[in-house]
């Protein structure tokens, strides 16, 4: 005897939305200038630190946050534009995305930076925007160290807040997990 069975199943237009995640360069290329700056403001700080353990013979620079702070300052005087940091950053967690397979399904989007990027905000993307929900991730660039912050803020079609932002912070391979998992849904619902 045998037992055929047959299945029609119908998806809804649900199943089938991408989800989108625009990484919004406005804020990340910006914020690694007044994080570079904030860091270039405390270096003199720590070179005088440095000499008062030379000069006393202390030994090394036990210091942490002195030892921070010099890396961070060295990063940043190694570019001529302390954003091009933010879009190195950009780039690297973009490398890590598209390859990370929890990613499959997820549309990343660059948000041009109006000034950095030249020629103002993109007007498909805003038209994407108020069309569709979508994440706008932010990526908080920290001067001298390979981990970063970042945030998400889910947004329903016509750029209204839709639930609370998310964050988290790792190396751009941690954080291209984190997101992921974020954005497709398969974290735990936060309401």
């Amino acid at each position: 005897m045998v037992i055929a069975a047959l299945c029609y199943c119908v998806a809804t237009p649900e199943a089938f939305a991408e989800t989108l995640v625009f990484i919004v360069s406005y804020h990340n290329v910006d914020y690694a200038k007044v994080a570079c700056d904030h860091v270039l403001s405390m270096e003199a700080d720590a070179v005088r630190t440095v000499r008062d353990y030379q000069r006393f013979g202390w030994g090394d620079v036990n210091d942490d946050t002195t030892k921070s702070i010099l890396a961070g300052a060295a990063e940043c005087k190694s570019v001529r534009d302390t954003r091009e940091l933010g879009r190195r950053l950009e780039n690297e967690l973009i490398d890590a995305l598209a390859v990370e397979l929890l990613c499959a399904g997820i549309t990343m989007i660059r948000d041009p930076h109006p000034d950095f990027d030249g020629g103002g905000f993109s007007p498909d993307n805003y038209a994407i925007k108020q069309q569709k929900a979508h994440w706008d991730l932010h990526l908080d660039y920290q001067p001298g160290s390979k981990a970063f912050g970042w945030t998400m803020f889910p947004n329903k079609g016509g750029m209204k807040p839709d639930g609370p932002l998310v964050n988290g912070e790792g190396t751009a391979s941690k954080a291209a997990r984190q997101i992921c998992i974020v954005a497709s849904g398969r974290g735990a619902t936060i309401r």
